[in-house]
């Protein structure tokens, strides 16, 4: 699933003239969709192209609705769902990838290739 930034807002969804994180018009590769308490997020490595980050949906239009094959449906906590790949679903992944964990990092770069070379 790719889309493309029509928008930029801040993290409180006000929008705003600049971001480090987005650039209008370029297109993202959508890595993950969390959902939680009613909100929808996407995880996308932005302009920075490091360091994955959640991302309002309001800030975008899809512009490719390829699925990844690896994304599973899994509930973290009662009443939140995430659609990512098994490896980053498994409780603790994310603290382990920004804490730097060798393995979690590994795991997101294998998956984040797949995800980018199935819908080039």
């Amino acid at each position: 699933m790719k889309v493309r930034c029509v928008r930029l807002l801040d993290s409180r969804s006000k929008p705003v003239d600049r971001s480090p994180w987005a650039k209008v018009g370029a297109v993202y590769h959508v890595l993950c969709i969390w959902i939680d308490d009613g909100r929808m997020r996407f995880r996308i490595v932005g302009e920075e192209n490091t360091t994955p980050a959640l991302f309002e949906p309001q800030m975008f239009e899809i512009v490719s609705s390829v699925i990844p094959a690896a994304w599973v449906v899994t509930s973290p906590k009662p009443g939140a769902l995430s659609f990512a790949p098994a490896s980053w679903s498994r409780p603790g992944f994310w603290e382990d990838f920004f804490d730097g964990q060798p393995d979690a990092r590994a795991a997101f770069d294998n998956e984040r290739e797949k995800i980018v070379a199935s819908d080039p």
